[in-house]
């Protein structure tokens, strides 16, 4: 019962202090609106190309110009724009100087396609869809010559578009800066938790309280789970409350396993307790401990892709970026999310629970080993 007391006292003890709360819930919500919103096109995977416009000139009298507008009106679907060239306009001349992506001129003999070089992409778009509708004509222009009447029912017949059909192994969806953004904050706002998990037992001695507590009929080791209990706690619920907002404010994308994302940021949230009551007991000083803390957690934040998303490609830099809790996490919520793979989160969860151990080993030893608190 006293490691109850205890925690609910440390859990309102944080959320009276509005200066906590500010940090905790604004201060993620505020970046979170700002980098997912400046950043959005840094992930938007999809590539503009513009309205294509391509120059046309039949020279055989009309003969196959009904085909040629059912081509026109199927290209102009993918904003690929023809327009008919005069008789006195050299359409070559005009792709020369940039007028146009495009010329393409149509006579007895088949189909000429001219593209200007100075935009390769527009130009290899309207070759290939040229290319298709100039097999075609090629071989209408062949049947013509022999037999006539065959001609439309040529055009005609034969019409299919699922010779090919694709199957994507990779999920189709991505995270957005929003989704990437909601996952990072979440995760780093989790990391933070240290900073007020080393002032747990330390704070007590500098509010001469620690005294008290250890006069009154309550064991070292109530105290000190009860004021764990009450820092998780109060950690978690502000990352749920973060969650739940960027879900349901900014429409991110959390997937359909939310309760195992819950679980693994817990951990990461049992980590970041553990690490700074950890820190507390072996820096020597209270500037030391927090030094040591916010180094640890910029860096980790900075490694870990909080602000925004690392390519590592060198063996070194890969390194670097695994050694952060961030990336753990970070990469176990994604695949999660985007790629149902369940099984990516328990790295993170074992990760989390065994570092966490280790610090609580080393600040418990130290609490049993001292006077005092």
């Amino acid at each position: 019962m006293n490691i109850v007391n205890i925690a609910i006292k440390e859990i309102k003890r944080d959320f009276r202090d509005v200066r906590t709360l500010i940090f905790m819930l604004a201060f993620p919500i505020v970046l979170m609106l700002i980098l997912g919103t400046a950043l959005s096109n840094a992930f938007d995977s999809t590539i503009s190309v513009g309205d294509i416009h391509v120059l046309y000139k039949d020279k055989t009298a009309g003969e196959f110009s009904t085909y040629v507008r059912t081509f026109i009106k199927e290209a102009k679907k993918s904003d690929i724009h023809f327009k008919k060239a005069s008789h006195h306009m050299d359409g070559r001349r005009e792709v020369k100087q940039g007028n146009y992506d495009g010329y393409m001129e149509i006579d007895n003999q088949g189909v000429q396609l001219y593209t200007n070089n100075s935009n390769s992409v527009k130009g290899s778009i309207i070759q290939g869809m040229v290319a298709a509708f100039a097999d075609k004509y090629n071989m209408v222009a062949a049947v013509t010559q022999v037999k006539p009447n065959q001609v439309h029912m040529l055009m005609n017949s034969g019409h299919r578009d699922d010779y090919i059909q694709e199957t994507s192994l990779h999920s189709k969806r991505q995270p957005g800066a929003m989704d990437y953004y909601a996952i990072t904050m979440t995760t780093m706002i989790a990391l933070y938790g240290a900073v007020s998990a080393s002032y747990l037992i330390r704070g007590e001695r500098t509010r001469k309280t620690a005294d008290r507590l250890l006069a009154a009929p309550i064991h070292k080791s109530e105290i000190f789970i009860g004021k764990i209990l009450g820092s998780m706690v109060t950690n978690f619920l502000c990352v749920a409350i973060i969650i739940v907002f960027s879900k349901f404010v900014f429409k991110a994308y959390w997937g359909n396993h939310l309760a195992l994302v819950y679980l693994v940021v817990f951990t990461e949230v049992l980590f970041a307790v553990s690490f700074g009551l950890g820190i507390s007991y072996i820096a020597r000083t209270e500037g030391a401990a927090k030094m040591i803390v916010m180094v640890v957690i910029q860096l980790a934040s900075f490694f870990g892709g909080a602000y925004f998303k690392i390519e590592a490609t060198s063996t070194i830099a890969r390194l670097i970026t695994n050694l952060s809790p961030l990336t753990w996490a970070n990469t176990a919520i994604t695949k999660m999310i985007y790629a149902n793979d369940l099984s990516a989160s328990f790295p993170a969860i074992l990760l989390n629970v065994g570092l966490s151990a280790l610090f609580l080993l080393i600040a418990g030893m130290s609490l049993t080993r001292r006077e005092g608190l």
